[in-house]
């Protein structure tokens, strides 16, 4: 059966090994028609010109609350293979949280900006496997817009990848 009807609103998800889904992630549309037992049932028609067809999971309803969707966007390298759904879930779960926003442990042990990613992994698990400036760079391009200072984030993560380059350069 169809995940998805004639009509329906729908928003563009990247899937690994999916191109076109790459190239008009987070593209909204119509389903114009829906051809089961195809490999690529709904034929969307883009909002601003051009029409394709996905997969079901290639796809989302327009009308979900999707959390997640801007640090998906964020972290593609990281959050390949997501499932967008669960990743709310954990989203969710992450800004209804039984600590207290204000509390010791969610500010110290773990915070918001750390723990969000829709992946449910929080910032350090990958960090520590990484040297310094690598793992301070991804830790300021992780939080970027979650402290509200996005510019001064990027900058600081910049700052760390360069000392990562001129490391490398002095060692080869």
């Amino acid at each position: 059966m169809a995940r998805f009807n004639v009509g329906d609103e729908v928003i563009v998800v990247a899937r690994s090994g999916q191109m076109a889904s790459w190239l008009y992630e987070d593209k909204r549309g119509v389903v114009q028609a829906v051809h089961e037992g195809q490999p690529y049932p709904n034929d969307v028609q883009l909002r601003r010109g051009g029409a394709l067809c996905f997969t079901d999971d290639e796809l989302m309803p327009a009308t979900e609350s999707n959390p997640g969707r801007r640090l998906l966007n964020e972290t593609k390298g990281i959050a390949l293979g997501v499932d967008t759904y669960k990743a709310q879930e954990v989203m969710k779960s992450a800004f209804t949280s039984s600590i207290p926003p204000n509390s010791t442990e969610s500010a110290v042990e773990h915070p918001l900006h750390y723990t969000s990613h829709p992946s449910g992994i929080e910032c350090i698990e990958i960090t520590k496997h990484m040297n310094f400036p690598l793992g301070n760079a991804i830790k300021y391009l992780w939080r970027a817009d979650l402290k509200g200072r996005a510019i001064e984030d990027l900058e600081k993560a910049k700052t760390y990848i360069e000392i990562e380059i001129k490391r490398r350069e002095e060692a080869a």
